[in-house]
């Protein structure tokens, strides 16, 4: 069935909402961007924003979320061939996310802060966005494992929630000082990796 006159004006008010709080927050800072303002900017009424996104943390992750996407897709995209250690795709993956991060630290301070808890639609679409970032480290070991690299018996899926924890460690550490470097970041997360990869039992 396809979309309604009015399905079309709702979708478009959304994007414009969205494209104006993006432009305030990345202008003004997430916590100096008033509401009213980003009404104003995207030419509807300050209650219309609320109809659309229950609170300012909402607004702000659905804001960034396509950029986050864009982030992830061109990660998976210029990955390392198969054949490369599996350490080095995923520190290429966790290298791209930091790097976005970095292109504003105040913004995505916000960003990490407002999403941790965050519920309702968008902190499901945020929890859904750590499971499928979860899911591709998984992949990335499974690959691993079939082509000998990593033991048969390590557990995927376990393996890709503990790359998430460090990954997640080490990006809190980095948006908590003036300024935030991604090599730096990525560096500290790689001897994360070379200890998981090594192990802590004595051989």
């Amino acid at each position: 069935m396809p979309p309604t006159r009015r399905d079309l004006a709702t979708a478009e008010t959304r994007r414009l909402i969205l494209e104006a709080a993006k432009d305030l927050y990345l202008e003004k800072g997430y916590r100096l961007a008033p509401t009213r303002e980003l009404a104003r900017r995207a030419g509807v009424a300050e209650g219309t924003v609320f109809a659309h996104f229950p609170d300012k943390a909402s607004l702000l992750a659905a804001a960034l979320h396509e950029d986050l996407e864009l982030a992830i897709g061109e990660a998976r995209a210029t990955l390392p061939p198969g054949d490369a250690p599996c350490r080095e795709r995923l520190l290429h993956l966790a290298g791209a996310l930091y790097a976005y991060y970095a292109q504003n630290p105040g913004l995505s301070r916000a960003l990490v802060k407002e999403s941790l808890f965050l519920g309702g639609e968008w902190g499901g679409h945020v929890r859904d966005a750590v499971m499928r970032f979860i899911g591709l480290v998984g992949s990335l070991v499974e690959e691993a494992k079939a082509r000998g690299e990593y033991a048969l018996d390590v557990d995927a899926a376990v393996a890709g929630k503990t790359f998430f924890a460090a990954y997640y460690l080490e990006l809190l550490g980095g948006l908590s000082g003036p300024g935030f470097d991604p090599l730096l970041v990525r560096n500290a997360l790689e001897g994360h990796l070379r200890l998981w990869e090594r192990g802590l039992l004595k051989h």
